[in-house]
Formats: structure tokens, C-alpha cells, sequence
């Protein structure tokens, strides 16, 4: 039984992997205006410069670069095959 929900927990995280390489776009080319909206942060009347600088903040300390989330699913992929091998040998 275990075998098969690793099997079944291997393509979904592949999948998400495949969906998330797809969808990644590179943090410089996204607006700070964006990521405060996803964040429900206040972005009305702020300077641009202050913006890049949120923006900067952001990516060092903050969520980060969301666009590496690929590798999180394809890790998750690959251990999970990986217990499906150990569960068969």
C-alpha cells in the first residue's frame, strides 16, 4: 500500500514541478507593485525607488525568489521515487 501512495505522490510532485518550471518568471522582471498586491502590503503613492528597495528587502529577507520553488516539488519527486526503490527491493 505504501508503494503505490509513493507512487501516486511521485507524479503529483512531478507534476507540480513541471507546473512550476512553466510558470517561473525571473524576480527582477516582476513589479514590486505584484508582490506587495500578493502580500497585502500598501503600494499607493510610494516612489519608485522605494519600491526597488522593498523589492531588494523583499527577495534577500522576505519570501525570496519564488521562481526556485521547482526545485522543492522535483526533491519531493525524486525522494518519493526514491521510496518506491527501497520499497521494492
Amino acid at each position: 500500500m505504501t508503494s503505490w501512495f509513493l507512487f501516486f505522490l511521485t507524479f503529483v510532485f512531478a507534476g507540480l514541478a513541471y507546473d512550476a518550471l512553466n510558470l517561473a518568471v525571473p524576480t527582477k522582471d516582476v513589479p514590486f507593485s505584484v508582490t506587495a498586491k500578493g502580500l497585502g502590503l500598501p503600494n499607493e503613492h510610494v516612489p519608485l525607488v522605494e519600491q526597488e528597495r522593498r523589492k531588494q528587502w523583499n527577495n534577500r529577507y522576505g519570501l525570496g525568489d519564488l521562481s526556485q520553488v521547482f526545485w522543492v516539488w522535483a526533491i519531493l519527486s525524486i525522494a518519493c521515487a526514491l521510496g518506491i526503490l527501497v520499497d521494492f527491493l
